[in-house]
């Protein structure tokens, strides 16, 4: 018997045939697990919305009716909707420091990602050098780490050391924190926080997969993708744990 990661209570393995052959130690247990809601049903095809029809939500159709933004990110796939448990369990890894939290949902993002966007490169949302002293860790990529390693695609390696995802975006400016942002002041913001690290012919011709933990509005993955396709990227995705 083990510990559930987030409760600490405890995990009672049942042997099945899965387990028999694939052995895995589960990392939380049932009521946590079942207390996270995954994304299941009719979606928005752009953003993976839940709702009520397969059609273009609300937010999507004014991004894709924007000349500017239309087709800068091509879809949007998300795992979770952004309960109450999901956003206890957000703020318990971001804000309180406990990063070992993400090794619970690091399956399903492997999964995801073959799934959906296999082969892109994988690129973390990053942030700015006040928020990661303030936080101490960057929670993108710790989700972009788990999808898998980055190909060695580029002449230089933008990583913080061998085990962490390839940065090729930089935060150029230090933002007032988003969830204090209301979802007008979200998508009329005008700022470019974002450039890329590499020379243009090393983004030229390349599908990339932009990670990051929230989906609310799309700006944040639509200005990092902006910044990559003004770069020559071929194909722009985003994966996010949860949708807001």
């Amino acid at each position: 018997m083990s510990e559930c990661l987030y409760c600490a209570g405890p995990i009672t393995n049942f042997t099945t045939w899965k387990t028999l052959f694939f052995p895995k130690e589960p990392l939380l247990c049932d009521e946590c697990e079942a207390s996270f809601q995954l994304i299941t049903g009719p979606i928005c095809p752009i953003c993976s919305r839940p709702q009520s029809s397969e059609v273009s939500c609300g937010d999507c159709r004014r991004w894709e009716e924007d000349l500017s933004w239309s087709g800068v990110l091509r879809r949007n796939y998300s795992l979770f909707t952004y309960n109450d448990a999901m956003k206890e369990w957000i703020a318990s890894w971001k804000y309180r420091g406990d990063a070992v939290l993400a090794q619970a949902f690091q399956s399903r993002l492997q999964t995801l990602y073959r799934r959906c966007c296999d082969g892109a490169v994988p690129v973390p949302i990053p942030l700015s050098k006040e928020r990661l002293q303030e936080r101490g860790f960057n929670q993108s990529a710790i989700l972009a780490s788990f999808v898998c390693p980055p190909p060695r695609l580029f002449s230089k390696k933008y990583t913080a050391s061998p085990h962490e995802p390839a940065f090729l975006l930089e935060r150029t400016a230090h933002e007032e924190k988003q969830s204090k942002k209301s979802r007008l002041e979200r998508m009329s913001s005008s700022t470019r926080p974002f450039r890329v690290l590499l020379e243009k012919n090393e983004i030229e011709g390349k599908s990339f997969v932009i990670i990051d933990d929230i989906y609310t509005t799309g700006t944040t993955l639509r200005k990092a993708a902006e910044e990559l396709r003004r770069n020559g990227a071929k194909d722009i995705c985003s994966i996010t744990l949860a949708r807001g």
